[in-house]
């Protein structure tokens, strides 16, 4: 019994070893710009990082919309009070929620995020505990579905008609 603990223990550390070892770091707060000039670079930033293949290229159109829009109210916001260094506190409240919006979407998003599931394996009551990134689950599921798209075509031959 203390045999299978200390080998389940192992296996679980060098799971979560590998699944942390070749990945990079999720970007906590991917904007946080107070000034126009400081917002225009990282508004750039995100906007490349969410083209397919960036950091956020997996986003949901729906999603990538909510950004879009949420960068041009921020937008407005920091260029109307662009000339005085004060913003009124309504202002304020209205920058800082859209910034956190834009920050939780793109958290949600991030292919580098880790997404730990646990749950027993088929034939075992023994839960385990396994950690895959957001990019790697997303490749998966496409995967899958290019698998189960082709498995369709090639089940599913023409057939001749005869007269």
């Amino acid at each position: 019994m203390k045999k299978c603990l200390v080998f389940i223990a192992a296996m679980f550390m060098l799971s979560s070893a590998y699944a942390g070892g070749n990945r990079s770091q999720v970007i906590e707060k991917p904007l946080v710009g107070q000034t126009l000039d400081s917002f225009n670079q990282e508004s750039a930033k995100i906007r490349e990082q969410m083209q397919p293949g960036g950091i956020y290229g997996l986003m949901k159109p729906a999603d990538k919309a909510r950004v879009e829009t949420r960068l041009g109210d921020m937008q407005k916001l920091l260029t109307d009070h662009a000339a005085d260094s004060s913003m009124a506190p309504n202002d304020r409240i209205a920058l800082a929620n859209a910034q956190e919006e834009v920050n939780g979407l793109l958290r949600h998003n991030d292919m580098n995020r880790l997404v730990c599931e646990r749950r027993a394996p088929v034939g075992t009551n023994i839960p385990v505990t396994t950690c895959r990134t957001f990019g790697e689950i997303e490749e998966a599921r496409h995967d899958a579905m290019k698998s189960m798209t082709d498995a369709n075509g090639l089940a599913r031959p023409q057939r001749e008609r005869s007269n």
